[in-house]
């Protein structure tokens, strides 16, 4: 019987997007248990090479890995599969080059103009003085994952000078500034099958009413809070590019590309925007993305029809 070990980091903040390890632990556990593999769970904390060695010493055939951050930090996600690599353990998900260059939005987003990848024009903070007048530009963290540090007041034109002058204030190496695509919002999951990367159901979000005088984003609490109304107005839909398949198979080509370009492997999510005359422009590329039940990736899998088993074996069957 073959041995997998699940990989998590560490319980730090106790917020919304940090426990949600516990119920991917939980799913990922039970597909394992019912695959016929041995299953024991280890976590990464303050202590990473005790951590790591704890992880050799168990002989795993495989490590799950769902570790999130590092020492609380998402910025450190690609510290465990290092780790992992220098000491020859087979993981799951996207490899070390690939989610550091992931993790790393604006390193991302110079691969995608490199490849001929579609994305957003950026500037660094440096550069605000490049900015149009006439539209709108986001502000984002370089390095955190899951929304953390967008909202509406993420926002903001030049017109916008108390934003402004607080946005030249922001660290160059921790933020950036991106134009605001302001449109259709589409999630797509990918997922590794023995005939290379399937992707899965377009999902697209939809903003409800409640967004009428507001930026159509998903921000933090869209995606965490359930007791706000961003997250209660903000819901997926499946199916909506039915009607449009020449649109739909320009997406699954640039996710594929995407996949082949950035070295993925397992699965994958990633986020697009769509202007009002259709053009596509990548948001981000999540390597790992979360698998709880209640994620998007689950959803999308759900809606093709595959068992959380499938999903898992097929990760566990694309290693690194």
């Amino acid at each position: 019987m073959q041995k997998v070990i699940i990989l998590h980091n560490k319980i730090e903040n106790n917020t919304p997007d940090e426990l949600d390890v516990l119920e991917q632990k939980e799913l990922v556990s039970k597909a394992c248990a019912s695959l016929g593999y041995e299953v024991k769970s280890l976590t990464v904390g303050d202590q990473l090479k005790a951590d790591l060695q704890a992880v050799a010493s168990s002989k795993p055939d495989i490590v799950f890995n769902l570790v999130e951050a590092t020492w609380g930090k998402g910025e450190l996600i690609y510290f465990a599969p290092a780790m992992l690599n220098s000491f020859k353990i087979p993981y799951t998900g996207v490899p070390l080059d690939a989610l550091f260059v992931t993790t790393n939005k604006v390193l991302a987003k110079k691969m995608m103009l490199k490849d001929d990848l579609p994305t957003a024009p950026f500037f660094t903070i440096n550069e605000i003085h490049l900015l149009n007048p006439q539209k709108k530009y986001i502000v984002k963290p370089i390095w955190e994952e899951a929304s953390v540090g967008i909202s509406e007041e993420s926002i903001f034109s030049l017109a916008d000078s108390d934003k402004v002058n607080r946005i030249k204030k922001l660290a160059v190496s921790q933020f950036f500034i991106e134009e605001f695509i302001d449109g259709r919002e589409f999630n797509i999951s990918i997922l590794a099958s023995k005939n290379g990367p399937e992707v899965l159901p377009p999902a697209e979000m939809i903003f409800s009413e409640y967004f009428k005088d507001k930026p159509n984003i998903v921000g933090y609490k869209a995606k965490w809070d359930e007791t706000s109304e961003e997250y209660n107005q903000t819901n997926r839909s499946f199916g909506t590019l039915e009607c449009h398949p020449v649109l739909k198979q320009e997406l699954i080509d640039i996710c594929i590309k995407s996949w082949k370009v950035f070295n993925l492997h397992g699965y994958a999510r990633i986020d697009f925007r769509l202007d009002k005359l259709d053009n596509i422009y990548i948001l981000e590329i999540n390597g790992n993305p979360c698998i709880a039940p209640d994620s998007g990736f689950i959803a999308a899998i759900e809606h093709r029809g595959y068992s959380h088993c499938e999903v898992i074996k097929r990760i566990l069957t694309d290693l690194n």
